[in-house]
């Protein structure tokens, strides 16, 4: 049994000292897994945040199949697709397009360390969902291929196929950037 699951299974049999401990292991994880759904950094922290509450008020059993992260992005996962729906209901501007609210380079400075992690991060956010979200799930967060199918709801051989796919449309965008001199 992975951390967050063994922390998840103490803080139901009642230390609530464990979530604190969850939040701080998956919290900004998760919001930018979050934020390669729904593309605005002020949301998608939102939505974490509701995703962890309702694991703090809910108590839902934690199920083994995968791994604790596994079940805890595929629960932010139906989260976000609910406020995309929300969103989509709703007239809505994003916060990015006013510059002095725009912190999301804080958060992922500080989550992804050096430079050249930074810029395939941003190449990677220029990219479809899909092929963001499989990047990110697989080589940032270091999940397996099955679990990246579980949390997308996408088969094995659906994950495969998008992740040749990511690959190469990230080189692409890698290579444009270094044409345009923004590398």
């Amino acid at each position: 049994m992975d951390n967050g699951a063994s922390s998840y299974l103490r803080f139901l049999n009642g230390d609530n000292d464990c979530f604190v401990n969850l939040v701080k292991e998956y919290g900004d994880g998760l919001i930018l897994f979050l934020n390669s759904i729904i593309r605005d950094i002020h949301i998608a922290e939102e939505a974490a945040n509701d995703t962890l509450m309702k694991l703090y008020i809910k108590k839902p059993q934690y199920k083994n199949e995968y791994s604790f992260k596994t079940w805890l992005y595929t629960i932010g996962r139906n989260v976000a697709l609910n406020y995309l729906k929300k969103l989509k209901r709703h007239k809505y501007s994003p916060l990015d397009d006013f510059s002095y609210f725009s912190d999301n380079i804080d958060l992922e400075s500080e989550y992804i360390q050096d430079e050249q992690n930074l810029l395939i991060h941003q190449c990677i956010k220029a990219l479809n969902k899909d092929y963001a979200q499989v990047l990110f799930l697989i080589y940032f967060e270091n999940l397996s291929h099955t679990e990246a199918a579980q949390v997308m709801n996408k088969s094995q051989r659906q994950i495969t196929q998008l992740l040749y796919c990511a690959k190469e449309a990230l080189k692409e965008e890698i290579g444009r950037r270094e044409i345009d001199g923004q590398i």
